[in-house]
């Protein structure tokens, strides 16, 4: 009964959610408002229909059954989520966009094959699927073996797949999906691109338009009510998440049941390869083709064939070339790490015994994840952007902190949520006896929150490192005279069409991520590595 009482709460929350996510709308009947909000739902929901069934259907090949190669196909889809959603952009619009060497070469440039609508949910949807693998992976890891064994005694594999595994792991497909409107809702990169009109990208294009400062209002109604909306589905993603681990649950370290392929097997093989090559080995291609086409004047034609000289030039060129960039994307986003992992584990450290010490985390996780990139340098701009007061001015004009802050925000929910899982596995009886003993409550967060989950702390440094360095829609507002980063570089050179330097920067930046990739992959196999 108590089961039931409590999914019964949780129907409540969410329709007080959605009723609270179109209360805005109602109250000041913008039009403008709805036509945001039914092209953001169109563009989640084209992005859920193309990644939800692809990446669950990895996420299960690749966890629960006996397809051979499993730990490198893992290593390659894990890798990209490290990749920001400008890099993926870069490679689809470098062979099928209007700049496009694929455009180019069939006369198609001028109404190239990803355009408007088209290029943007293939683009979105194709970033989702790693993000639903992860989301799925771990539904069905949370998945208790004891069930499925007991099931096994009253049927086949095939039964306890139909009657366990699959049912078990809808909530976390739900929670997929509802993630793909988040991010399909706070981000501009690819919209902006294609000229799309989202809430995101409603924010970023009104920005030059607003003219004086003072009409720069977070809280103007366009604002606030994508702001509620996007965080409303935010903490509903978040709920829901909590229905799958509750703090009650530990998780079971028993070997999950593989299931057998058979026949099947490599039918499964050829999906995965061939889903592979979508999402890494097109887009990589284009890039790695553009960046070594060159073009010759021969008479009166021109002449264009690939180098591989040509590309080893611009690969080596790259680095010196936009050195600048490189510098202050690394230097912002390490400061906007570090200040994230701070804030982060002070928050995790008291939440971790639930109740009302996790809604200061709750709130500022969904906050952050909810409000749109373009929104938070609104805010940042609005915050600091004063003549009346001579520091806040300097702090916006002379120096990185505007950026840093606006970076901060972005990254700060996944840090939160890292620490917050690595710190409520802390006893309650040892921080009682560490008080005990005269410990105070700095002492006890340094000494058994910090000490004895520093790798997990600085997993999670990592992982808010490469959030920030790929960062663009936060970022791309408040970045102060003289400074410029990768994204935002990048980001004007694709609305020209992508060229050999892009494409330049672009496989540099991916070479970075796949060598970290690499690392953490092998850093996670020595950690499970029983000790002799």
């Amino acid at each position: 009964m108590s089961g039931r009482a409590s999914d019964r709460r949780l129907y409540v929350a969410i329709g007080a959610l959605f009723v609270a996510a179109c209360l805005p709308l109602a109250m000041w009947g913008d039009p403008r408002a709805w036509l945001l909000l039914r092209n953001t739902l169109m563009l989640a929901a084209a992005a859920s229909v193309l990644a939800v069934p692809v990446g669950a259907a990895l996420a299960f090949l690749l966890l629960r059954t006996d397809l051979a190669g499993r730990n490198l196909f893992l290593l390659l889809f894990g890798a990209l989520l490290l990749v920001p959603l400008y890099l993926q952009a870069a490679g689809w619009e470098a062979g099928f966009g209007r700049q496009g060497w694929f455009s180019f070469a069939h006369g198609s440039a001028a109404a190239p094959i990803l355009d408007g609508w088209r290029a943007v949910i293939w683009i979105h949807g194709l970033a989702a699927v790693p993000w639903v693998m992860l989301i799925v992976g771990l539904g069905l890891l949370l998945i208790e073996p004891a069930e499925e064994d007991a099931a096994l005694l009253e049927g086949s594999l095939a039964t306890v797949l139909c009657r366990v595994t699959l049912p078990r792991a809808c909530p976390s497909i739900v929670v997929a999906a509802v993630w793909i409107l988040v991010m399909t809702g706070t981000d501009m990169t690819v919209t902006d691109l294609y000229q799309i009109r989202t809430f995101a990208e409603e924010i970023y294009l009104d920005v030059p338009d607003m003219g004086r400062i003072s009409s720069l209002e977070p809280l103007r109604p366009t604002v606030l009510t994508q702001v509620i909306f996007v965080s409303c589905w935010t903490v509903l993603a978040l709920v829901l998440t909590s229905k799958l681990a509750p703090p009650e649950h530990i998780p079971s370290y028993s070997t999950r049941r593989v299931y057998r392929l058979g026949v099947g097997r490599w039918v499964a093989l050829a999906f995965v390869a061939m889903t592979l090559v979508v999402l890494i080995g097109v887009p990589l291609g284009n890039l790695i083709y553009k960046a070594g086409l060159t073009v010759e004047q021969m008479g009166a034609e021109r002449v264009r064939h690939w180098s591989v000289g040509a590309i080893a030039e611009i690969l080596l060129d790259s680095p010196g070339r936009f050195a600048e960039e490189y510098k202050w994307s690394f230097v912002i986003s390490a400061l906007a790490a570090v200040a994230a992992v701070v804030v982060a584990a002070s928050l995790a450290w008291l939440a971790r015994r639930g109740t009302w010490r996790a809604l200061p985390a709750l709130v500022t996780s969904a906050v952050c994840l909810g409000v749109p990139g373009p929104t938070i340098g609104l805010s940042v701009i609005w915050l600091l952007h004063r003549e009346s007061s001579p520091v806040l001015s300097y702090l916006y004009d002379y120096s990185i902190f505007a950026p840093w802050l606006a970076m901060l925000i972005k990254c700060l929910p996944i840090t939160i949520f890292v620490s917050w899982y690595a710190l409520r596995t802390v006893s309650d009886e040892v921080v009682e006896a560490a008080a005990s003993e005269g410990a105070n409550w700095f002492v006890q967060f340094w000494r058994i929150g910090v000490l004895q989950h520093r790798l997990t702390l600085a997993g999670a440094a990592l992982a808010a490192f490469v959030i920030a360095f790929g960062d663009l829609a936060a970022s791309i507002l408040v970045i102060p005279p003289g400074v410029s980063t990768i994204p935002v570089r990048v980001f004007g050179l694709l609305h020209s069409g992508v060229d050999d330097q892009v494409a330049g920067i672009c496989l540099t930046i991916l070479g970075g991520f796949a060598l970290l990739a690499c690392f953490l992959f092998a850093a996670v196999k020595t950690r499970k590595r029983p000790r002799k």
